[in-house]
């Protein structure tokens, strides 16, 4: 077992000396070596491998760099080598100021080393996390930042897509008069798009002025020809009582006619709207689903 051990690592060694022709190995693969190298327990091979790895400077992130420390510490610790271990472990705490050692799989004197090399470390460390917390922070902004970006963009995008998609409109607005709004009738009101009301008036003038217009023709119709005055003679029902009673009826249509002209203008004037928005149109001809 020893004997496959010791060729394991020479090969693992050989393996890590690049010749003329060999194009020196990843950071990754390095440190997968090195870890492999630690895990068979041939800790003066691996702190070797480490130490050559952290001196290249090859890695390809803070977390492999940092991870390689912690190794190099644990197998310079279990070589008795304590002082250099210190030095490494403080090393690896400037990359992970939060960095622990699992007591599940390291020994507890490896562990109890480790916590007092961050205890006396503490001080140092202190802005070392407040940095790294402000440069999260910072990261997780910008992720933030991006992300809303792209949502926009995509909103954008498919407001665009569904533009195309939408057929073109024709938008119809038409210009009200106020002058319209002292007219009779009603107009004023069904100007405004209050067609009830509108209609209301209008019927109501029609009949008061049709009743005073009327009354008024009547009146002329009982005048006596010959005299131009109305007989008052007899009893019952005479041309000069009847034209009475239209008489009233004309001045009282006259004035509901009036009234109700008047009363629909102030209406129509503080209701007046000078644009009114019709449904829209397609281009085609195809009224637009409201």
């Amino acid at each position: 077992m020893i004997a496959l051990l010791t060729a394991l690592t020479l090969t693992l060694a050989q393996a890590d000396q690049p010749g003329p022709d060999k194009e020196l190995p990843s950071a990754v693969e390095a440190m997968n070596r090195a870890r492999v190298t630690f895990e068979y327990g041939d800790y003066p091979q691996a702190s070797k491998l480490l130490s050559a790895l952290v001196e290249g400077g090859r890695f390809e992130s803070l977390s492999l760099r940092a991870e390689a420390y912690r190794l190099l510490g644990l197998a310079l610790f279990y070589q008795g080598r304590k002082g250099e271990a210190y030095s490494a472990f403080l090393e690896y705490l400037y990359l992970e100021p939060d960095g622990q050692l699992d007591p599940f799989y390291v020994p507890p004197a490896a562990v109890s080393f480790f916590d007092q090399v961050k205890k006396e470390a503490e001080p140092k460390l202190v802005p070392i996390r407040a940095q790294k917390r402000a440069e999260q922070e910072a990261r997780q902004k910008a992720a933030t930042a991006e992300a809303e970006r792209r949502r926009q963009r995509e909103l954008e995008e498919e407001r665009r897509r569904l533009q195309q998609m939408t057929p073109p409109i024709e938008r119809r607005i038409v210009q009200h008069e106020f002058w319209v709004s002292m007219m009779p009738f009603g107009i004023g009101q069904l100007q405004n798009g209050d067609r009830t009301l509108g209609m209301v008036l209008a019927t109501a003038q029609v009949i008061a002025g049709a009743s005073s217009a009327g009354s008024a023709l009547l009146i002329e119709e009982l005048r006596d020809p010959a005299t131009g005055k109305f007989s008052n003679t007899g009893t019952g029902s005479t041309p000069y009582r009847t034209a009475v009673r239209l008489n009233v009826v004309k001045w009282v249509g006259a004035g509901v006619f009036f009234a109700l002209w008047a009363a629909g203008a102030i209406h129509a004037a503080i209701h007046f709207q000078a644009e009114e928005q019709l449904p829209d149109r397609l281009i085609d001809g195809n009224p637009r689903r409201q």
